[in-house]
C-alpha cells in the first residue's frame, strides 16, 4: 500500500508556489510512489485547478473576529485529525508563500500529531526582504517558529544555507527546484529565432506576473520610467498581469499621457502568449525565490534581464544581471541584446542549457524522486 502524504496550502490567493505545489503533486502521482491528498481553502483557485483525480479537502480560512478565528482553528484541527484517522499520512507538507505565512496550519498539524514539513520559496531574512516589522518577525522565527517543523524544503541549496544561517533552523533542509509546464520544454527555444527588425526600433520589454509594488520592484521601475521620457525612443515596457499595483500604473498613464509611448498595461495572459510578443523579459524584483516566469522565458528562447538575486544568479549569465533599482543598466543590457544578434544568440543558448540542467521537467522528475526517498526516510 502506498504511503499517504498530506499537502496543505490555506492561502486564498494563488501564486508561483501554488503552481509549483500542483506540479509536485502531479509528478508524485505520475511516479506512483506516494498517494497525495490536498487540503486547501474553500473555493480557492488551488481547489479549482487541482487535478480531477486528486483527493481534495476544502476548509474554512481563519477570518473574522478573534473568537471566530479560534473556532475555525479548532475546526481545522478536527478536520486534520479526521484525515489523520482516515488516511494515516506519514508526511504533511505545509506550503507557504514566505516564512510564517501559514503559522496556523503548522500549529494545527503539530497539535494533532502530524509530522509537518514546511515548503517555502522565500527564506531570506525579513530585513533583507524589506518587511516593515522585520525585527519582530525575525525574533519570532528564531525563538519559536524555527523549531516547529520536522524539516524544511527550499528551492535552491543556496537558500537552504541562507535559512540555516539567519534563522538558526537545525532540522534537515531539503531542496526541490522549480520547473515549468512541459509545453515550455517542448518549445525548445522557439522564440530564439525571432527577427530583430532594426537597431532603431523599440525594444519590446515584458514585465509579466503579479503586479506587486514592493517584492517585484515595480514602484521603482514606474518611477524610473516616469522620470525618463527619452526612453520612449527605443524602449517599450509592457506590464502584463494583475495585482495591487495596477491602479498606480494606470494613474501614472492618466497623469502623464506621453507615457503611452513608453509603456502599456495589458490584462492577464498565459506566459507563452506574452513571451511570443516580446524581445526581453525584465525581472525588477527586490527579492524572489526562483521566478517561474524566468524559467518559462529561458525555455522559450526569450532573454531575461534581471536583478542580481540568489534565485536568479545560478540560472542567468552574469552579463544579464543588474543591481536592484539600476534600471539604466537594465535597459542598457536590453539594447545590447537588441543590437547584437550574436550576443542574443549566445545568451539564448546559455539559458536553454541552464534550463535543461536545472529546471526542465526531466530534471524536476529526478529531483522529486530524490526528495521522495529523503522524506520517506524521515517517516
Amino acid at each position: 500500500m502506498k504511503p499517504t502524504w498530506l499537502f496543505i496550502d490555506l492561502a486564498t490567493d494563488f501564486g508561483g508556489h501554488e503552481v509549483m505545489l500542483l506540479q509536485w503533486i502531479e509528478e508524485l502521482r505520475r511516479q506512483g510512489e506516494v498517494e497525495p491528498i490536498l487540503v486547501c481553502a474553500k473555493a480557492s483557485r488551488l481547489a479549482q485547478l487541482g487535478p480531477l483525480q486528486l483527493s481534495t479537502y476544502e476548509v474554512d480560512t481563519l477570518r473574522g473576529s478573534l473568537a471566530a478565528k479560534l473556532l475555525r482553528f479548532a475546526k481545522l484541527m478536527q478536520q486534520l485529525y479526521a484525515l489523520k484517522r482516515a488516511h494515516r499520512p506519514v508526511i504533511t507538507v505545509i506550503a507557504e508563500g514566505c516564512l510564517m505565512a501559514q503559522r496556523h496550519a503548522v500549529l494545527a498539524t503539530r497539535a494533532v500529531g502530524l509530522r509537518s514539513i514546511v515548503y517555502v520559496p522565500l527564506v531570506s531574512s525579513f530585513t533583507d526582504m524589506g518587511f516593515p516589522n522585520a525585527e519582530r518577525l525575525e525574533q519570532r522565527m528564531r525563538s519559536s517558529y524555527r523549531k516547529l517543523p520536522s524539516a524544511w524544503i527550499t528551492i535552491t541549496p543556496h537558500q537552504a544555507e541562507e535559512l540555516r544561517s539567519w534563522s538558526g533552523a537545525e532540522q534537515p533542509v531539503f531542496c526541490l527546484p522549480n520547473t515549468v509546464a512541459a509545453q515550455f520544454e517542448e518549445s525548445n527555444g522557439h522564440h530564439a529565432a525571432n527577427a530583430i527588425d532594426t537597431p532603431a526600433r523599440q525594444s519590446k520589454i515584458l514585465v509579466l506576473g503579479r503586479l506587486d509594488p514592493h517584492q517585484k520592484g515595480l514602484d521603482l521601475l514606474l518611477q524610473h520610467l516616469t522620470n525618463r521620457p527619452a526612453l520612449a525612443r527605443d524602449v517599450r515596457v509592457s506590464f502584463v498581469g494583475e495585482g495591487p499595483f495596477l491602479p498606480a500604473i494606470q494613474a501614472a498613464l492618466s497623469a502623464h499621457p506621453w507615457l503611452a509611448e513608453l509603456m502599456v498595461v495589458e490584462g492577464w495572459q498565459d506566459a507563452s502568449t506574452a513571451l511570443a510578443k516580446h524581445d526581453v523579459l525584465l525581472i525588477a524584483s527586490r527579492f524572489e525565490g526562483v521566478p517561474l516566469v524566468m524559467l518559462e522565458a529561458m525555455a522559450s528562447g526569450v532573454p531575461v534581464v534581471s536583478t542580481d538575486l540568489p534565485g536568479t544568479r545560478p540560472y542567468l549569465p552574469a552579463s544579464c544581471l543588474f543591481q536592484f533599482g539600476d534600471f539604466d543598466r537594465a535597459f542598457e543590457i536590453a539594447r545590447s541584446l537588441r543590437d547584437d544578434p550574436d550576443l542574443r544568440e549566445t545568451v539564448v543558448k546559455k539559458n536553454l542549457k541552464s534550463f535543461a540542467d536545472k529546471a526542465s521537467p526531466t530534471a524536476f522528475g529526478a529531483a522529486v524522486r530524490e526528495l521522495t526517498v529523503q522524506l520517506g526516510a524521515l517517516a
